[in-house]
């Protein structure tokens, strides 16, 4: 065993292929996550996944790219409804929205596209339409 992790009152036992994956939003948590990045991050078990504006753009690139033009609109939008307005964008850009189960199809384009637009600012906090979540998906 190399760790445990204790959640409410279960402890799970870690072996050395395990990895714990905590996604986060930046969004308004921001100020949040540069806290936790100044701090010590040798732990191999545990992994931080943050998207900007939120986890739906990791949808987002599941079925499309080119964000710059498409998701313009996020630019000028208060950081703090980003991710609201990612949300109900996800209905006029794919025929049902960005359908989660239906994501998985398309990993690899997901992967790819992720890569191609993936960027991070001085306080390795994702900038917009970036996520971490290929990193992810990759070790799974």
């Amino acid at each position: 065993m190399t760790g445990e992790i204790k959640i409410e009152s279960q402890l799970f036992q870690l072996d050395t292929m395990d990895k714990v994956f905590l996604l986060s939003d930046v969004d308004e948590f921001y100020d949040q996550l540069e806290k936790i990045f100044k701090g010590n991050q040798t732990d191999v078990q545990g992994r931080w996944v943050v998207s900007n504006p939120c986890f739906e753009i990791w949808l987002y690139y599941c079925y499309l790219d080119n964000p710059e033009k498409v998701l313009g609109c996020l630019k000028t939008e208060p950081i703090t409804t980003r991710s609201k307005k990612m949300k109900a964008l996800g209905n006029t850009l794919v025929s049902g929205g960005l359908n989660p189960c239906l994501a998985f199809e398309n990993m690899l384009n997901g992967i790819e596209h992720c890569i191609a637009y993936y960027a991070e600012d001085d306080n390795r906090i994702t900038v917009l339409y970036a996520t971490q979540m290929h990193e992810m998906v990759q070790y799974l």
